[in-house]
């Protein structure tokens, strides 16, 4: 009797670790089909990287130059890069939201 109990505790345990799996191998298609994944040429790699670094160094040394504060400073340079980043991404992700316009409308 004990046996039967613990076999089938073992059968809804493997039943339900097989549906988890197929549930998520099919969900995975979804998943894979609604990414959002901008293509960025090494040219624009380098430029982004380039901005990067000038934009958070001007922001550094301005901000050095006025408070004399090197915490401040780092912070100016850090925000300056982020918001370079995030305008040199504009286009990227932009160009990726029309290519994928019906996968990204059907996930949401």
């Amino acid at each position: 009797m004990g046996l039967g109990r613990i076999g089938g505790y073992i059968f809804a345990a493997a039943v339900a670790a097989l549906l988890t799996y197929a549930y998520m191998w099919f969900d995975q298609k979804d998943v894979v089909r609604c990414d959002i994944h901008p293509h960025i040429s090494q040219a624009g790699l380098h430029a982004l990287r380039d901005n990067l670094i000038r934009a958070r160094t001007e922001a550094y040394k301005a901000t050095l130059a006025d408070t004399n504060d090197q915490q401040a400073a780092f912070q100016a340079g850090e925000r300056a890069a982020e918001e370079s980043f995030e305008y040199d991404l504009r286009a990227a992700v932009g160009d990726e939201y029309l290519r994928h316009r019906r996968a990204v409308d059907n996930c949401f």
